[in-house]
């Protein structure tokens, strides 16, 4: 793993870059109360932070589900966007696989590592008053409309 020190002087290099100047979005950082409690101290702030609340069994089915040709590299899902012809990529013929980490007892390891070091973020920053929390939708559409609501850019 990548000390926690690199990966907030990466990030606020990089907050400091002209485009970032009117708002930015940060994806998985950070993950741990150090890290946040670093990026407080380096001056970095957020305006709102956002949760998306789904149970581990979803989530579990829906990374179980993943598959991805090895030739290609094109996704599916077997349930969600599954191929014309089980285990065989609809572009190129080529054999589908699911990647480890997509292996259901995978994703119960990071869950497990998730609710300990991840989870508690979420005590973090609803005492500083930015924590925004939304439940899964049925589609990534709806979670987006979900997100841009409770942000306030959307209805």
């Amino acid at each position: 793993l990548v000390p926690d020190e690199v990966i907030i002087g990466i990030i606020n290099e990089r907050l400091q870059e002209s485009d970032c100047a009117n708002g930015y979005i940060l994806d998985g950082v950070p993950r741990t109360i150090a890290q946040a409690e670093a990026l407080e101290q380096a001056g970095i702030r957020f305006d709102a932070v956002v949760a998306i609340e789904i149970p581990d069994e979803k989530i579990i089915a829906r990374m179980g589900g993943r598959r991805v040709c090895e030739s290609c590299g094109a996704s599916y899902h077997i349930v969600n966007i599954p191929p014309k012809k089980e285990g065989v990529c609809d572009v190129c013929g080529g054999a589908l696989k699911q990647r480890k980490d997509d292996d259901p007892e995978t994703v119960k390891d990071r869950l497990a590592v998730y609710h300990k070091e991840t989870e508690p973020l979420k005590g973090f920053y609803e005492a500083r008053g930015v924590l925004k929390t939304v439940d899964d939708q049925p589609t990534v559409e709806g979670t987006t409309r979900e997100i841009l609501r409770v942000l306030g850019v959307a209805e």
